[in-house]
């Protein structure tokens, strides 16, 4: 009997163990959150991803009455900050806002590489869209959309502003050129702040650069908006159409959103998710969005994760269209 009291031990520590480790979970979710809560921004201080993360960060610390803290860790066409979050402790303290697109790196092999896949991270919610627009300058003869297009039918060739080529703005203007049949040049600029100050000075007569960057210069008649770059009408733009109402599709990777380390836990994700549901509703953080120019636009857990599959089968199918992937 002496022999088998090491074993008898052994399997009451192992069982013990198991224990302590199912519980640990549920006590986990809880608690939590019971300390800061980072929300890693994959682009610099300032941009209207970085702007939304700052309110939506507010919102959720008066829900968690704990802090919510946003850090920016740009570069690398935005997976550096996806690799902050994918490489993180699965426990729900660090988890990102950004676009699908820097969840699902693997589709953009033809432009960078990355250290992470969608396999390392897990979707949580959509909290909001970026509102995208196509602007030319305020003395142009082009008053709607369909002055544009019938513009790039008598120029073909004519110049077209956008964020680069994995950029939405890219992919949607893309997509007008094939069911128009027309005739256009993107030009890639680094960023909305090159893209203005080439349309404001004639060097390009349309462009797509985001509508919170624009919006003064809208306001004061230097530019005018002839489409937004979303699905449903922004009620502080009564007067823009959306391109759906123009009868296009939106493209992939206008939301602003939150993601997971892969391996956290689901009732860590739904308490998040929820508190989010619930500050989504709020009429204050909806007015600080609609001031920024972001549309409020949330989507449970189930519901986002199906978009971002949905989106990267878009993406990957439009850039094998493109050539730009095998």
């Amino acid at each position: 009997m002496k022999q088998n009291m090491p074993l008898v031990r052994c399997t009451v520590l192992l069982c013990v163990a198991f224990a302590l480790a199912f519980l640990s979970g549920p006590v986990m979710a809880a608690d939590y959150p019971d300390r800061t809560i980072t929300l890693v921004v994959p682009y610099p201080p300032g941009g209207v991803t970085d702007l939304g993360a700052r309110a939506f960060a507010d919102a959720m610390e008066k829900q968690f009455k704990k802090p919510v803290v946003v850090i920016n860790r740009a570069g690398g066409a935005t997976t550096i900050g996806g690799n902050v979050v994918a490489t993180a402790k699965a426990d729900g303290y660090t988890l990102g806002y950004f676009p699908p697109p820097a969840s699902i790196p693997e589709v953009y092999t033809y432009f960078y590489q990355a250290p992470y896949s969608s396999k390392d991270l897990r979707p949580v919610c959509r909290v909001a869209m970026a509102v995208g627009a196509i602007c030319v300058k305020g003395d142009s003869p082009m008053n709607g959309f369909k002055d544009l297009v019938e513009y790039v039918r008598k120029n073909p060739g004519t110049k077209w502003g956008i964020n680069g080529r994995t950029s939405s703005s890219y992919i949607l203007m893309r997509g007008i050129a094939k069911a128009e049949n027309l005739n256009i040049v993107d030009v890639a600029f680094d960023g909305d702040v090159k893209i203005v100050p080439a349309i404001l000075g004639g060097h390009i007569p349309v462009g797509s650069p985001t509508y919170p960057s624009v919006r003064s210069l809208v306001d004061a008649k230097q530019l005018r908006l002839l489409a937004l770059l979303i699905d449903k009408h922004a009620d502080f733009l009564p007067k823009v159409p959306t391109i759906v109402e123009l009868g296009y599709k939106v493209a992939p990777g206008m939301s602003n959103s939150v993601f997971a380390p892969k391996s956290t836990p689901d009732d860590v994700v739904k308490k998040f998710a929820d508190a989010a549901a619930r500050v989504s509703q709020e009429p204050a953080f909806r007015s600080k969005l609609m001031e920024l120019g972001i549309m409020p636009a949330f989507e449970e857990t189930k519901a986002f994760e199906a978009s971002v599959e949905r989106e990267k089968t878009e993406l990957q199918v439009f850039f094998k269209e493109e050539g730009l992937v095998k």
